[in-house]
Order: structure tokens, then sequence, then C-alpha cells
């Protein structure tokens, strides 16, 4: 791996960034919109993923319009064959693999049992299998090119469970395992290529709009959300540090710890969240975002109390 002006560089370093060649699935809006971007801003040249093709092309426009080099690929990760043919499709364009952001996901909303089987399966397959079929597709190009780094945008719910959304916990949950097996795995056979994770609190991404729901309504919005560019740019810290998991917010840390060490009181603080977000009653999309396309190029959800993450950015001085 060499930087934009022939010198070795490696994630560690702060300036690794320029000329990178950087894939990221779930670019159509929300966080991996933000992530293009940012990734753009710092030299890199981004590769961007996901079934909406209008939604992708918006995002690479605002790319390319701040001078940053942007690429299209359409596919659906959780078919197989899709994600092995996008990430082929993506590094012809690129010309090799350096960086592998894997922030694709679907949400269901709903209780268990409100929630029918298909659509379960389908948001595990969309936030869970499919990033496994990139990283299986991308990971001997990141060998190859001399090493490099994998870094997903995990969740808080990939280390505390959410009432309501069972199907997206599991697959955030089964993300965290996978990332961190592999991770163990590459350094043992001395593989050069890093594994880290982003776990942020709720988010104000267009997400929330577009839920597929087992009860016919979408679930209250999070009142207090981080703006998208605040996981944007801890992705691009860690991809840049290699530091392996970095959480996003003082309270959603709290959350953490709370559930580590304090079990039966976070289950009861954990049960009440569940109401609050089953108090909702706006009308849901059908069939919503887990069966069907719905990234249409922002980034922001539109809440007006989304907010930066001051704890974060005290962490993260000098990105």
């Amino acid at each position: 791996m060499v930087d934009a002006g022939g010198r070795p560089g490696y994630p560690g370093e702060m300036d690794s960034l320029t000329g990178r060649r950087v894939l990221i699935t779930g670019a159509s809006s929300g966080i991996g919109c933000a992530a293009a971007e940012a990734f753009a801003r710092r030299g890199a040249v981004v590769a961007l993923m996901a079934r909406n093709g209008a939604g992708l092309e918006a995002v690479a426009a605002r790319v390319r319009r701040d001078g940053g080099e942007a690429h299209v690929v359409i596919a659906d990760i959780a078919d197989r064959a899709a994600a092995r043919a996008g990430v082929e499709q993506a590094v012809a364009a690129l010309g090799g693999l350096d960086l592998l952001v894997l922030n694709a996901a679907s949400m269901a909303f709903g209780r268990f049992w409100e929630v029918d089987a298909d659509t379960f399966d389908a948001t595990v397959a969309n936030t869970f299998t499919g990033n496994v079929n990139v990283t299986r597709a991308g990971l001997g190009h990141l060998i190859a090119d001399g090493g490099g780094a994998i870094v997903a945008t995990g969740s808080v719910m990939a280390r505390v469970p959410l009432p309501t959304f069972s199907s997206y916990v599991a697959a955030k949950h089964a993300l965290r395992g996978f990332l961190n097996s592999l991770r163990i795995e590459l350094r043992a056979a001395r593989l050069p290529v890093k594994v880290s994770m982003v776990h942020p609190g709720p988010v104000d991404t267009p997400l929330w709009d577009h839920l597929t729901s087992g009860v016919g309504v979408l679930p209250r919005r999070p009142p207090d959300r981080y703006k998208p560019e605040e996981v944007a740019r801890a992705l691009v810290a860690v991809a840049a540090s290699g530091r392996e998991e970095f959480t996003i917010g003082g309270v959603a840390r709290l959350m953490e710890v709370a559930y580590a060490v304090a079990r039966p009181l976070a289950d009861r603080v954990l049960a009440l969240v569940g109401r609050f977000y089953a108090a909702g009653s706006d009308p849901a999309p059908q069939p919503g975002m887990v069966f069907a396309p719905s990234g249409d190029g922002e980034c922001s959800g539109g809440g007006r109390w989304a907010r930066p993450s001051l704890w974060a950015r005290l962490r993260l001085r000098g990105f």
C-alpha cells in the first residue's frame, strides 16, 4: 500500500486515507451517505454500493461536486452472487481495494411474535449475512493488495438488547461476533487486515421513516439522536487509527456498562424503552425497507434534535 506521494501507508497513519480505495455498503442514505462524503473529503476514492441506484447517484454527485471521485455499484448484498459481482465491479472501478466499510442494514419493527418469519429472516440477511457476503468477496482483494482494513457500522444494540427490534438486534450481535472472530483469525494467520467496529446509539437518518413494520405503524422516534456525520467521523477515525471498537455517545456507553454490570435494573429500563417505541402511531410504508430499496440519497432524517456527540469528539480529537 502506498499513499498519493508514493510513501508506504498503513491504517495507523493520520494521512493514510489519501488515495485509498474504499467500498461502502448501504451508501444510498443515512450513515453510508455521510461516510461516503467523509472518506472522500479525506482524499479516498469511494465506490458506493446499495440497492437503490437513484440514491447512490445522488450521493455520488455530491462527492464529485466537492472534487472527489465516486463510483456507483447497484447490488443486493443479501444475494451472495450479486454481492460477489458487486464487489468485483467495485474493485475493477477502483483499481483495487484498501478499505471495506460495512454499513448496509435494514430494520423491522414489532415484538418477535408480531414480525413474520420472512421479515425476520430478511432483516438478518440484509444486516448480517449480506455484509458477510461482501466480506467474503472482498477479503482476498484486501490481502492481495498488501493489507487494508474492514470497518463496520455496528450499534449499541450489538451489545445491548432492544425490545421491538429483535431481528435487527440479533443481526448486529451476529455481525459483532463474526468480525471479532475474523479479527483474531487474521491476526493469528499474520494477514495484514485490520478489523474495526463503530457502535452508535440512535442516529437521525431516513431509516426511521422506512422501517418494515409487523404492526402497521412506525415506532416513535427516539428523542435524542446523533447526527449521521458523527458516525461517519468515527468510521474515518477508526479506519485511520486501527482502533478495534468505538462507541459513540455517553448515554450509549452508559447503556453498555449498565447491561454488563447491573442486568436486572437495565432490563427494567430497556422494557420501558420498548414501550416508548411501541407507542408510535404513524402508518408504516409497505413493504418497507426490508423488502424494497429505500435510500434516497439523503444523509439526515431531518430531526430537529439531532446533535453531535461531545464525548465522541473529545475522544476523536484530530479527525
